[in-house]
């Protein structure tokens, strides 16, 4: 690229913005933030699917026998 290429580019180019310092708080804050995402439950894989589906919110479609928790019969209508 040839100088008044590179001063073209320079000009049409937005500005820079400056990177900001990182400050305890922002830490703090990162770290609340991640606590959100915490998810201790196990990840289940739902019968039927060889695997395909799985995850940890399969786990809330999933009851103990390993049906799918909306075709259980005794569980009393919503």
């Amino acid at each position: 690229m040839s100088t008044t290429e590179e001063q073209n580019a320079q000009q049409n180019s937005p500005p820079a913005i400056p990177e900001p310092q990182v400050e305890d708080r922002h830490r703090e804050q990162a770290a609340r933030m991640a606590e959100t995402y915490r998810d201790d439950r196990p990840a289940t894989v739902l019968p039927g699917s060889d695997g395909m589906v799985s995850g940890t919110a399969v786990a809330d479609w999933i009851d103990e026998p390993n049906e799918p928790a909306s075709e259980r019969t005794d569980a009393p209508p919503e």
